[in-house]
């Protein structure tokens, strides 16, 4: 209820000084206001920061979140220096206090993988639930032939984040070319345009004719590119969850991924793919290159068919929807009981 009476449904309110981090996520007055006549308020955000916008009301809320800005960042400040560097950091340490006050201050927080979990418990919030979003799995669905053995290789990132770690993807792709002239073409694939380094590393490796960029495609190209591929390839320094690894697995695909908090969440290592360690970054490449020559040389329909699986099982839209009313029904029941007293007792999925 308290749906707007216009035709636009969307409303947007800004903000003042926002180069300042902090300032992004301060409570706005009249958007308070407007928000009482709900019953429960849905913040889904990446960075927790943005539940301190609706927090402290008098309406419950439900804080979905992907990951804290100090895990997401850590790659980024590792490379920054000076004053912007400086000012990066300290904006990030601000920020995560408004992190930890939004998280505490929510009726219930949704994550997305268990490391986040923990993190949100160790915060002192203990009405929190592992509930990662769906992937429609009838939208993404295997080929009727069934996962190719001479198809291109994929990734499906975006193409401008360095968090997707693309660089250390070419020098995996490097190394399979060196030791296999037949390594089939890779596809990047993703929202946004390559910076210019990635492709001046693709022709230093001389990959150019080797590497495929497809920029914005849609949903049908997407689909169409997954069901013509025989491997995924991932190799993101930071995931929350990675939509695009359960895109890939519901396709039937076989991954290869690098090991994160997300992909710790879909892929089953050794079962419906391989997660590659990065603790030594400098041998990432490498053990991606060894362990997607070892898939394309062996049965990767079977590691494909063990992810369409899993996804069906424990990712598919339906199965995601029902964790989430699952939360906003028992923070109702429990809200209407204590009259908006933090609610004792929600249901845990660890």
């Amino acid at each position: 209820r308290g749906c707007p009476t216009s035709e636009d449904s969307t409303i947007h309110w800004g903000a003042n000084a926002v180069e300042v981090e902090v300032m992004r996520y301060r409570p706005r007055r009249e958007l308070t206001e407007a928000l009482q006549g709900y019953d429960i308020i849905q913040v889904v955000a990446g960075s927790p920061a943005w539940g301190a916008v609706v927090t402290g009301g008098s309406v419950p809320v439900a804080l979905q979140v992907a990951s804290p800005v100090a895990w997401e960042r850590t790659s980024s400040l590792a490379e920054q220096r000076g004053p912007i560097g400086l000012w990066r950091r300290g904006m990030t340490l601000l920020t995560s206090r408004v992190e930890n006050r939004a998280i505490r201050s929510a009726q219930i927080v949704f994550v997305e993988n268990s490391a986040m979990f923990e993190h949100i418990r160790s915060i002192g919030q203990d009405h929190v639930m592992k509930a990662p979003p769906g992937v429609d799995t009838r939208f993404f669905s295997p080929s009727r032939t069934g996962c190719r053995r001479d198809g291109h290789l994929l990734s499906v990132a975006r193409l401008n984040d360095t968090r997707k770690g693309h660089a250390q993807l070419i020098e995996a792709y490097a190394h399979m070319v060196r030791r296999e002239d037949s390594t089939p073409p890779l596809v990047l694939c993703g929202k946004g345009q390559p910076p210019r380094h990635l492709i001046d590393l693709i022709a230093r490796r001389g990959l150019s004719s080797r590497v495929i960029i497809r920029s914005d495609v849609s949903d049908d190209e997407l689909r169409a590119l997954h069901r013509g591929a025989s491997l995924f390839l991932m190799t993101s320094y930071e995931e929350g969850l990675c939509m695009a690894v359960l895109e890939a697995m519901a396709c039937g695909l076989p991954v290869v991924c690098t090991e994160t908090a997300g992909t710790r969440e879909t892929v089953v290592d050794g079962v419906t793919g391989w997660l590659v360690a990065q603790t030594d970054s400098s041998a990432v490449p490498r053990a991606v290159a060894d362990r997607a020559l070892a898939i394309l040389h062996g049965d990767g329909g079977v590691m494909g068919a063990r992810g369409r699986q899993r996804c069906e099982k424990k990712f598919a839209t339906a199965v995601a929807l029902q964790r989430f009313t699952d939360g906003y029904d028992a923070l109702a029941a429990a809200t209407a009981s204590t009259h908006f007293i933090r609610p004792p007792r929600l249901p845990r999925f660890g």
